[in-house]
């Protein structure tokens, strides 16, 4: 019953089928690599290292407000992924992006994991300090 009831849900790459988003697609013919997860799945992978490293260089989101659980696991998960997209044989160019994109991510939140963790070792020494 799971079966059928997912059926047609599986073994398509078109994001969206409504008639009114395929016929924006159709009248915008650049545009509808988006509608294609192959192309936008990588596009939002991206997106997940992009942002923090935007975010950090613009100095935007201070360090406390850096999510550290969220930055933890995409940090684990870019790693994991940048591991195991070095083992995909054979590889070409499509497998050495899939590591960049995760190496990407993987630094990126190390880095935010890392400015976090900064800010609150010097909260804590700014109130021992100041208890003294």
């Amino acid at each position: 019953m799971l079966k059928a009831l997912l059926n047609k849900y599986t073994g398509n790459q078109i994001i969206c089928s409504s008639p009114l988003v395929l016929r924006f697609f159709e009248r915008n013919p650049k545009l509808a690599f988006l509608n294609n997860v192959t192309n936008l799945a990588p596009l939002m992978k991206w997106s997940l290292s992009i942002v923090p490293l935007s975010q950090m260089i613009t100095g935007s989101k201070p360090p406390q407000n850096i999510d550290i659980n969220q930055s933890y696991s995409l940090c684990a998960t870019g790693s994991i992924w940048t591991y195991y997209s070095t083992l995909i044989q054979p590889q070409n160019t499509g497998t050495k992006m899939l590591a960049a994109c995760n190496g990407a991510m993987a630094l990126c939140h190390g880095s935010n994991i890392y400015r976090r963790m900064k800010y609150d070792k010097d909260q804590e020494a700014l109130k021992t300090q100041a208890q003294k």
